[in-house]
């Protein structure tokens, strides 16, 4: 069965999913416990990195995979063979109409652009979501989960699974700690190449798979011809409409250490610059995210840095040496000397490095642990962290007990706000971008039309289309 929207909204089992207006004057929901501390969960997406968030989440002890929802019968087909007791749809809406009254909690694996249309339904009905990172495309949209999630009450946490890593932990204990001193600028590099470097060429339209809800899978996103390998699976994170580019993949991994152990909340972004290149032939250039860029973003000062102005350095360039980029799109020399006296011997193609005034903290990302290093050579041994639950576990153990989770959506969503403006930095390369978070505006018309998105017609999202 497939709903339109009228339907879905006009549905008995939808009815209150959305108050007119939006979230503002919605009959706020405190979170609680799930009943019998058993999670009854939905999941969105049964493919790639949504199949490794189910294949998580699924450990828990406390945890019933109750429904699965894939708009491609390929990716629905291994959930089907693993969890043969659960229940299969393909259209989102449908599954949440009828599972809803049972359920308890809902992860969104689906690609970017439909995050906030389905984070937003389930957090209105009261039910707890992960939400995958980058969470949303534009600032009003992330702004809007902020809003939704504080007055709906759920638990809420964004897919960032290496927060609960030690290496990322032991970031967090040394800034709070103040271990090297207060911070003066935080350089994340992602150096790799993937199956998102590839050159963007105009797409040739094909025939729909059998296996693939193409309308389904658009969603609010405009309509075009199926293409082969250029939108689904994965490739769809290069197009500007639909994924977030290199820095929405990778930026929020890569930055939440920081941020968290700089007590940075709800701290916005004082000005964002970027460079980029994109390899790409000219009748799409303006419809993708470049193949390489160098973003600063400046802030005033915070505690962290003892009040002075601090800088975070954004590098995605190639360092491959047959692809390598300019270096103006690596990072500095320097980081890569720190890392080669470091244990790793090498700087690794994604990670961070954190100068501080009397030293510096090293991270290869998603590794086991970190180190540091005083500006006289002499390294610093990094603090013990005790063991933690997974990231995942984490979100349902703070369903069953009602407590927050890590990357609630009241800090992490400035956080993702941040990752945006340099998002749209992107966009308008080359000009210098001062953001008044108070008026929630840059100081240039070119980079406030990307504040927000338009919605495709159908698949407007109450309260903020």
């Amino acid at each position: 069965m497939k709903l339109n929207r009228r339907q879905f909204f006009a549905s008995a089992g939808a009815a209150g999913l959305f108050a007119a207006g939006g979230c503002k004057g919605f009959p706020a929901i405190t979170a609680t416990r799930s009943p019998n501390s058993r999670v009854r969960h939905l999941s969105i997406g049964c493919g790639n990195r949504a199949w490794g968030d189910i294949n998580e989440l699924c450990t828990h002890p406390s945890v019933e995979m109750a429904a699965f929802c894939d708009v491609d019968a390929k990716f629905l087909a291994q959930a089907k063979a693993k969890f043969p007791k659960a229940r299969f749809y393909r259209d989102w809406r449908e599954m949440y109409e009828k599972e809803f009254d049972s359920c308890d909690s809902v992860c969104v694996g689906a690609p970017d652009h439909h995050h906030v249309a389905m984070a937003t339904a389930a957090m209105k009905a009261g039910k707890h979501v992960y939400l995958e990172k980058p969470m949303a495309k534009t600032m009003v949209e992330a702004k809007f989960l902020r809003d939704v999630a504080a007055q709906t009450g759920v638990v809420t946490q964004m897919g960032t699974q290496y927060n609960a890593y030690a290496s990322d932990r032991q970031v967090v204990e040394m800034l709070r700690a103040k271990t090297l001193g207060p911070v003066e600028c935080v350089y994340l590099h992602s150096t790799r190449q993937g199956i998102s470097r590839r050159r963007r060429f105009l797409p040739k339209p094909a025939p729909v798979p059998e296996t693939l809800e193409w309308d389904l899978w658009l969603g609010s996103a405009a309509e075009r011809p199926y293409a082969e390998w250029v939108y689904h699976p994965l490739i769809w994170r290069i197009w500007r409409d639909l994924g977030s580019g290199w820095i929405g993949d990778i930026g929020c991994h890569l930055i939440a250490a920081a941020w968290r152990g700089m007590d940075l909340g709800s701290t916005p972004v004082k000005s964002v610059l970027a460079e980029t290149i994109t390899d790409a032939e000219d009748s799409v250039k303006d419809k993708v995210w470049p193949t390489a860029a160098h973003i600063v973003f400046d802030f005033d000062g915070v505690l962290a840095s003892d009040g002075k102005p601090f800088r975070f350095e954004w590098f995605d360039g190639f360092s491959d040496p047959e692809v390598r980029s300019p270096a103006g799109y690596l990072p500095p020399a320097i980081i890569d000397e720190l890392y080669a006296k470091a244990p790793w011997g090498s700087r690794p193609h994604e990670g961070k490095a954190v100068k501080c005034r009397d030293g510096w903290i090293l991270q290869p990302h998603g590794a086991d642990f970190a180190w540091a290093v005083r500006n006289d050579g002499r390294a610093v041994m990094p603090p013990t962290v005790g063991p933690a639950p997974t990231h995942y576990h984490e979100f349902l153990n703070c369903v069953i007990s009602g407590n927050k989770a890590a990357t609630d959506f009241s800090w992490s969503t400035y956080m993702r706000e941040c990752v945006i403006a340099g998002e749209i930095a992107e966009r308008v390369q080359g000009t210098k971008l001062a953001w008044d978070a108070k008026a929630r505006r840059f100081n240039s018309d070119a980079a406030n039309a990307f504040l927000t998105r338009t919605y495709r017609k159908g698949w407007e999202i109450p309260g903020l289309s």
